[in-house]
């Protein structure tokens, strides 16, 4: 369905060109994501073109030498992909029952190499995050054009008990002659999240809210209106919003919520009206986000609604959330609200299974001693059980290990071993992990300074869509080239040393 620039074929482990699946020939890719590929292909039966997505998560499975067949990486990835995929032609089933225009109409599956396909429409257009690298931002009507028909999308699909899970830019595809479409629902990758949290790219930073990064948070549609709002967010302001743990953390520590208003930002750019709106989308607690996409369609409408007026964020001064300060003086720390019995139960099954060894169980552990979900927080517990699942090869883990030590918090700052477990969570494709690796090699910080390897981790997690690494990228890859100057010292010396001799010679003549 969707319409991205052309990737080579070859490249990421994808079907060749002229490759078939029964009357469809592969024309070229798409997309590539973490979960599968996206190929334009031509339908010889009814002689038009169609988007095929392949199901291949990158983490799980891999292409055989026949170029065809597909195969999970090793027996233990084999249930966690089978179960996958499963999930991926429920998905197909799910969405071949919608007929609007605005969410992304599947025609049929096909299973065949070791996996599945799913058929869907092919339209011209592009996303609407290639529109937003060309304009930056987008006038109140261009935005309203997108955003109301997919709430529109939404409100049915959420009807009928189906969530996104991950709505931002490079899922809306922005038809030539038509409304938006929302893509990729991604029931697979969310089953799979909900099964192992050692894959990556579950949530998308910037755009997920907080219940998305943690198996026990509640979700429902005001899940996918925040990422709706984070997605407008950006198209208003030119930026993605700051992630949504980091802003509940500085939220805890009594500090005002980092992320500026959306009507500040926009100020003067767009109407009060549409620009609070966006502001309720993206609370920070669920509570007090609308709670369905006709509640906000009622806002943008002037219709009469029963939803609460939007709560709007207070204005800040401008901050470094993402610091590598020291945070161990916990008497500074405002102490989190005690935990339901709920949340207290939960939190005693989770350690129970985390003490019996399991990886996942210990890195929710962690989480729950970080932000104080069941338990008081407590950053050295949460750093002994990280230290626990990162051993045993847990990539959320080691990604989340790392950062901690890099900013000092629950232990002293030590940039050397944070470099190293953010090594080991960025090829395992943690794209947070990633971006902060790019980082590190770019100053120097616990690694050589190293522009190559800067360029190569910035540009990983770029292509995977993270904000702060397109932006670094562009900066980084703009710097000349300083050269040195060591040869041009040494070319002067030489001449000097020429000029000597030739005087010498001359004076000894005279």
């Amino acid at each position: 369905m969707s319409r991205g620039p052309d990737v080579s074929t070859g490249l990421h482990g994808a079907l060749a060109v002229g490759s078939r699946l029964e009357s469809y020939e592969i024309a070229n890719i798409l997309g590539v994501g973490g979960f599968g590929i996206t190929y334009k292909g031509y339908d010889h039966d009814l002689r038009r073109d169609v988007a095929i997505k392949e199901y291949l998560p990158n983490g799980l499975a891999q292409r055989t030498a026949d170029g065809t067949t597909v195969v999970p990486r090793s027996d233990n990835d084999r249930k966690h992909y089978e179960y996958g995929l499963k999930q991926f032609l429920e998905e197909a089933r799910i969405l071949a029952k919608f007929k609007e225009r605005s969410i992304v109409h599947v025609n049929r599956f096909i299973e065949a190499n070791g996996t599945a396909y799913l058929v869907m429409d092919y339209e011209d257009g592009e996303s609407l995050a290639e529109q937003l690298k060309r304009s930056g931002v987008l006038t109140e009507a261009e935005a309203r054009a997108i955003l109301v028909p997919i709430l529109e999308g939404l409100r049915v699909v959420h009807a009928k008990g189906v969530l996104h899970r991950d709505i931002k830019p490079g899922n809306i595809f922005l038809r030539k002659d038509g409304p938006p479409v929302l893509l990729d629902f991604g029931a697979a990758r969310q089953a799979l999240g909900e099964q192992t949290r050692t894959l990556t790219g579950i949530v998308t930073p910037g755009y997920g809210p907080f219940e998305q990064y943690g198996s026990l948070g509640r979700q429902g549609p005001w899940t996918d209106l925040y990422a709706l709002g984070a997605t407008m967010y950006h198209c208003l302001t030119g930026r993605a919003p700051v992630e949504a743990p980091d802003r509940i953390t500085v939220l805890q520590e009594g500090a005002p919520d980092p992320l500026k208003p959306v009507v500040e930002a926009a100020a003067g750019r767009c109407s009060r009206e549409l620009l609070t709106v966006v502001d309720w989308m993206l609370a920070p607690h669920a509570k007090d986000r609308p709670h369905s996409a006709e509640d906000v369609l009622a806002r943008l409408t002037r219709r009469k609604g029963t939803s609460p007026e939007p709560r709007v964020a207070s204005a800040f001064p401008k901050t470094q959330v993402m610091s590598g300060g020291t945070t161990d003086v916990a008497a500074e720390r405002p102490s989190a609200p005690p935990p339901t019995k709920e949340q207290a139960r939960a939190f005693e099954a989770c350690r129970a299974t985390a003490e019996q060894g399991e990886a996942a169980a210990q890195y929710e552990l962690a989480m729950m001693h970080a932000y104080g979900r069941g338990t008081a927080r407590d950053e050295s517990a949460a750093l002994e059980w990280l230290r626990k699942a990162a051993a045993q090869g847990h990539g959320a883990a080691q990604g989340k290990l790392g950062l901690m030590l890099f900013r000092g918090i629950g232990t002293a700052k030590d940039e050397v071993v944070a470099a190293e477990w953010l090594g080991k969570a960025a090829e395992r494709g943690d794209i947070v992990a990633q971006f902060n690796l790019g980082m590190m090699y770019a100053h120097g910080l616990g690694v050589q300074q190293d522009l190559a390897q800067a360029l190569k981790w910035y540009q990983l997690a770029a292509e995977r869509g993270h904000a702060g690494a397109q932006t670094n990228l562009q900066v980084l890859a703009a710097q000349p080239r300083r050269r040195s100057r060591w040869p041009w010292i040494s070319a002067l010396v030489v001449l000097c040393l020429l000029a000597l001799m030739i005087a010498r010679r001359l004076w000894w003549r005279a």
